[in-house]
């Protein structure tokens, strides 16, 4: 598969075609991918996502996707390497921010407020990178950070905000492989932050003040209604991607949780 690099910190670059010229590729830098007018789909490692006008995109070094265009589309691409963001690294909070990144969602999903303020935020970048001024990285990167913020904010569901690192660390591997049952069985992740299998629930439960089972099958349910609100996914294909045995078993643990059906929760949130 063609790999794309990036040879500076920050490259600002714009596509307006009828049809995507690129083949499937993956990168060695992240990408921000704002859509400014069209529709189509967009294929991200696996995933398809549908995609129209002010739609927000964030891969992750290593990703691979490629579009779909279903009319003329216009797309604004923001290149990065982390370093681009210098001192804001030695903030934990922003370095954890990058981490989210890595986990499998790569469509946005923003609330209307959020919307609004990146779109304003997207019209200062283009319009700063257009200009050169003694000020222009200072803006470009406060406004790059902003943008991933309001982003992160919106898509993080209620979770506890342990005081230790390591545990910290433990939410974000949870958060990157919550799709992949396997490297979140109590074996893989304990041996990966080297505690011992006999104690780790323990040591999650005093954490988190949740049992590791619970707080997985739970953080994976709340993403799961938060797609299926948002992002137009199927039950079926939910279940596949959570790795669920089928539809039925999605649709019963969903119901024990939220005390509803899947479409009766989404016509609710959907009329609100």
């Amino acid at each position: 598969m063609h790999i794309r690099n990036l040879t500076q910190k920050l490259d600002i670059a714009y596509v307006i075609k009828d049809t995507w010229h690129l083949p499937v590729h993956k990168h060695t830098h992240y990408e921000l991918q704002y859509i400014i007018r069209g529709k189509g789909q967009h294929r991200i490692n696996e995933n398809s996502y549908s995609y129209e006008k002010s739609d927000l995109f964030i891969l992750a070094p290593r990703d691979s996707h490629f579009f779909i265009f279903q009319e003329r589309t216009a797309i604004c691409i923001i290149k990065f390497h982390e370093g681009f963001f210098g001192g804001f690294l030695q903030d934990k909070d922003f370095k954890n921010l990058l981490a989210r990144f890595s986990s499998p969602y790569r469509k946005a999903q923003l609330s209307p407020d959020s919307r609004q303020r990146i779109a304003q935020l997207m019209e200062l970048l283009m319009a700063e990178h257009r200009k050169a001024s003694h000020y222009q990285h200072i803006i470009l990167q406060n406004a790059l950070a902003l943008i991933l913020a309001l982003t992160a904010k919106d898509a993080e569901p209620d979770k506890p905000k342990p005081k230790d690192e390591k545990m910290q660390a433990i939410l974000n591997y949870i958060d990157q492989h919550i799709t992949d049952r396997r490297l979140l069985s109590i074996e893989k992740i304990a041996s990966a932050f080297l505690i011992s299998k006999g104690y780790f629930n323990q040591y999650f439960k005093k954490a988190t003040g949740s049992s590791y089972k619970k707080y997985v099958q739970e953080y994976a349910l709340k993403l799961i209604a938060h797609q299926l609100v948002n992002r137009g996914t199927t039950l079926s294909q939910l279940a596949q991607e959570f790795g669920y045995s089928d539809e039925s078993h999605l649709s019963n643990a969903f119901k024990a949780h939220f005390h509803q059906t899947p479409s009766s929760f989404k016509k609710g949130k959907q009329k609100a």
